[in-house]
């Protein structure tokens, strides 16, 4: 053998040669409809330099005696590209390889994969069979027709090499992966637009080459999403990153996609779309399984159908997929967590949105539900009709288009089976639900906002509201109908129409109201009212957790209450024909407020009833009159006054604050005693945590010790420490009655200590508002930021860090969270701990970007400066526990709050189990029970 002059790569083999030991072999239609002109294609051995007398090269044969070499074949099931012979192993990665599976299913046949290593990395092609040394490649997107079986080894290895590298190569087209598995790979590598239209693109350009046959799975689901909208989406100029994909690993371990954007441009419908041609496709991909690759068109048709019509008809399950709190058995809480992981858990192929309301006590729950309408339903349908009797098989009969009538009836089918499988959720997750109302919606259709911006931006949608949308039904099901198993299991299972009927259910209404019943209950009104504006007794479990034994106990807002109190009597005034009726009616509530030692309201009366005597107020003004009972807020205009003057005369401003704080104290009676000490709160979850520790200090010292070590994750020696902390605080107002003071109070206090921070004359001053902000709000992070950024300019970084670190031990809100661990990085810095302060800055940025801009500036600043290295954000909570810095929110409150949120919806206090819900969601997210904060929305 030599080399042909002048021919790159072209080898020629001499006459003793072919004489003498060559064999060669042409493999008919071995490299099809290849973008060139080609000879043909198969392989030689015994011609060239080989590592083994039984090694062969891939070759293209260009007349009689000559050849191209293409690629190298040994003996392990290993092919390499090359365009020379190989005179020993090559040392590389092969192109393609056989790879035999570790685990065989003890037949005499060998199984294995083929897998190609390309600029992407390895990847499966296909799969070979092997028999009495006869392979048969099989599961690959490239039609060998009937080249595939019965192939001897040379064969069968260059046959594969010129399908799955030198075809591909040539045509500038990679071969896919095998199966349908490449749609995930492609989900897991890009956003999820580009994506989508990178699934589209494979299997068109496959469906367009004639050698390529993309599963019938993978065709439907380019098909489903072209339905979906996506080529309309890409033609508006859809950003790629406005939408993202969750699997949702934790539940049902299906698809979601969710909008970054409060108002995309893209409607609900698209995205509920698009979202369903993904589910399908998972769905399908797992009935079929190992099949999936070899599933016919008429299978994916058969599926589809069946996947409507027997959606949530599987067991349900009732398990929450965190560690929420389990709240009272059979209570508000546990049913709405119940009823929801339940929805969260069904796998269904159309996304539906279900809100929950229920008074367990009174028996009684009501269901709003979203579902697809018919323009979301499969477009196809067998043509067979008794397809949808029983599980889905491979069938020859055909499939045609589903008419809109069809596509109707399904969307109706499938929101009766929603429905049925909630109804059936509520009375499983508690003994005391008798009944629910029902009533299901479609998807709302979008209005177009034709107007386009100046800018060019897409178009806006605007969805209508889902009350304006007319039902699918309304029906209101019994417990005593679900004892009946046999007829609800039936339903589940088949066409429940006939079930709804029986109940009496109403279909096509323009209006209907599921929650009409539960809202007409006396507990609607009170879930509104309480805390703020009613009380109530807490007993029970729920008293324990928020350490409250009335709703009182956990108001935040100083005047709500009083406000609803000064709008009756204003009532009762307007109506009262003299004035000493209505003297009368305000000494009554007065006399009502004695008895329950309300002194604030008493005082309240008193002005209102000395302006009615004196004549100086208009008693037909209902306005004025409820002004005067809560009377002028002197703190708030002394804010005002002072923030008028700051700029000229800080010191002035303060002067004008201190002398505010002062009558208040004295006038308005926002002074500590002995008996009653005034505080604020900027949450639901303050107020919770301080009666937390304020409940343990009653117990036992050496509980509460615990508890606030735990709470502030510093220690509780505070002998050192200028700075009154939650765990002393609560120690010292334990035996103590508890009074709300207006919050504009607490704000003179934090406006104060600003104005004096850069005071030399009256750090001492600052000092002393800063350490009462603290005492007045104790589980309320501003005040501790402002102290301690007052012992930061005055240089005493000890105090400063002890001060931020104890705010950290209480905050919640992210913004508060980062603020603080943004002074600390500073106070830190700046106390020779660079590390720590890198740490803290590094930390700030991640919680929240509310002040991102000078952390970054000054993180940078701290690196050029001590060269310290910029921390991994993986390490970085356990970086700054080790170095005694809090993690916030804490461990503690966390508890606290997952706690506290099922307590509080247990004892009818809604208000305040959302406000806790929704921050613990902020850091320990979890599906289902974001559905049970949207239903504690009464």
């Amino acid at each position: 053998m030599r080399q042909v002059e002048e021919r790159e790569g072209v080898y020629r083999i001499g006459a003793a040669k072919a004489l003498l030991g060559t064999v060669r072999r042409v493999l008919p239609h071995a490299l099809p409809s290849v973008a060139f002109d080609c000879g043909a294609f198969g392989w030689i051995g015994g011609a060239c330099p080989a590592p083994n007398k039984s090694d062969r090269y891939v070759v293209e044969f260009l007349g009689a005696s000559e050849f191209r070499i293409l690629a190298y074949i040994d003996r392990y099931g290993r092919v390499f590209a090359t365009d020379r012979p190989v005179p020993s192993p090559p040392a590389r990665p092969p192109e393609l390889a056989f790879a035999r599976y570790s685990e065989q299913d003890g037949s005499n046949e060998e199984r294995g994969s083929v897998e190609v290593h390309d600029a992407e990395g390895k990847r499966q092609v296909a799969q070979y069979a092997c028999r009495r040394g006869r392979y048969t490649i099989f599961d690959s997107w490239y039609d060998f027709g009937p080249y595939g079986a019965d192939l001897a080894y040379d064969d069968v290895m260059a046959r594969a090499f010129l399908a799955f590298v030198h075809r591909p190569r040539a045509c500038d087209a990679p071969m896919p992966t095998r199966g349908v598995d490449f749609a995930f790979s492609v989900l897991r590598g890009q956003k999820l637009l580009p994506a989508l239209r990178s699934i589209v693109s494979a299997v068109e350009s496959a469906e367009e080459d004639p050698v390529l046959r993309p599963p019938a799975l993978a065709s439907s689901l380019a098909r489903w999403l072209i339905e979906a909208g996506l080529e309309r989406i890409e033609a508006r100029g859809v950003p790629d990153d406005i939408l993202r994909l969750v699997r949702t690993a934790r539940y049902a371990d299906t698809f979601f996609i969710a909008a970054d954007d409060e108002h995309p441009p893209v409607t609900r419908r698209e995205i509920w779309a698009l979202e369903s041609a993904l589910n399908r496709f998972l769905l399908m991909n797992e009935a079929f399984n190992e099949r999936a690759s070899f599933a016919s068109d008429i299978d994916c048709v058969r599926w589809e159908g069946y996947l409507v019509d027997t959606a949530a008809s599987s067991s349900l399950a009732f398990d929450l997929a965190s560690d929420a709190s389990s709240g009272e058995v059979g209570g508000e809480w546990a049913t709405r967590c119940a009823v929801n992981a339940a929805l969260e858990r069904m796998r269904l192929p159309f996304r539906v949105e279900a809100l929950l309301r229920c008074d367990v006590g009174e028996g009684a729950a009501a269901i709003e539900i979203t579902v697809p309408d018919a323009g979301l339903m499969p477009t196809r349908r067998c043509s067979n009709a008794s397809a949808a009797q029983g599980a889905p098989a491979s069938s020859v009969d055909g499939w045609a288009s589903a008419t809109a009538s069809e596509r109707e009836a399904q969307a109706r089918c499938y929101a009766m089976h929603v429905g049925l499988a909630l109804a059936l959720a509520v009375f499983e997750s508690s003994a005391f639900l008798q009944r629910v109302d029902l009533v299901a919606r479609p998807l709302a259709v979008e209005d177009v906002d034709r107007v386009q911006a100046p800018d060019g931006d897409p178009v806006v949608f605007r969805s209508a509201e889902v009350g304006d949308t007319p039902a699918y039904y309304q029906v209101t099901f019994t417990r005593g109908l679900f004892e009946h198993h046999e007829l609800i299991h039936a339903a589940r299972l088949g066409d429940p129409t006939s079930l709804f009927a029986y109940a009496g259910a109403l279909f096509d209404l323009p209006a209907a109201d599921p929650f009409a019943v539960v809202n007409a209950l006396s507990s609607a009104v009170s879930r509104r009212a309480l805390p703020e504006s009613a009380d109530a007794l807490i007993s029970g479990q729920a008293a324990e957790v928020l350490a409250a034994r009335e709703a009182r106990d956990l108001r935040i807002e100083v005047d709500t209450y009083r406000r609803r109190i000064g709008e009756r009597l204003a009532d009762g005034i307007v109506r009262a024909e003299t004035t000493i009726e209505a003297i009368r009616l305000v000494r009554e509530e007065q006399d009502a407020a004695e008895a329950r030692e309300d002194a604030r309201t008493v005082a309240a009366c008193t002005r209102l009833m000395a302006a009615l005597a004196e004549g100086s107020l208009d008693m037909e003004e209902q306005n004025a009159i409820v002004g005067r009972f809560l009377g002028e807020d002197r703190c708030l205009v002394a804010l005002g006054r002072a923030r008028t003057r700051a700029p000229q005369d800080p010191g002035s401003a303060a002067s004008i604050l201190i002398d505010a704080v002062a009558e208040a104290s004295m006038i308005d009676g926002y002074a500590d005693g002995a008996a009653t000490v005034y505080r604020c709160f900027d949450s639901y979850a303050a107020r919770v945590c301080y009666n937390r520790a304020r409940a343990a200090a009653c117990d036992d010292c050496a509980v509460l010790a615990d508890e606030a070590s735990k709470m502030q994750g510093v220690g509780t020696d505070s002998t050192t420490s200028f700075v009154p902390d939650l765990a002393s605080l609560a120690a010292a107002d334990a035996h103590r009655r508890i009074e709300l003071a207006p919050d504009t109070f607490y704000l003179c206090h934090l406006e104060i200590v600003r104005l004096l921070e850069h005071s030399f004359e009256r750090t001492e001053e600052a000092l002393r508002f800063g350490r009462r902000a603290i005492e007045l709000a104790p589980a309320t992070s501003a005040g501790y930021r402002q102290l301690g950024r007052a012992f930061m300019l005055v240089g005493d970084m000890e105090n400063a860090a002890k001060t931020l670190e104890g705010g950290l031990g209480i905050a919640v809100q992210p913004d508060d969270i980062a603020m603080a661990y943004y002074q600390l990085a500073y106070v830190r810095w700046n106390a020779g701990d660079p590390q720590v302060g890198a740490l803290c800055y590094v930390k700030s940025l991640a919680t929240s970007p509310a002040v991102a801009l000078q952390a970054t500036a000054e993180l940078h600043e701290l690196v050029e400066e001590t060269g310290v290295a910029l921390p991994d954000k993986d390490s970085l909570d356990e970086k700054l526990a080790a170095a005694g810095v809090p993690i916030a929110p804490t461990a503690a409150v966390l508890d606290i709050l997952n706690e506290s949120a099922a307590a509080a919806a247990d004892a009818g206090l809604f208000h305040v189990s959302r406000n806790l819900l929704a921050l613990r969601l902020r850091y320990r997210p979890d599906d289902a029970l974001v559905n049970v904060l949207k239903s504690l929305e009464e």
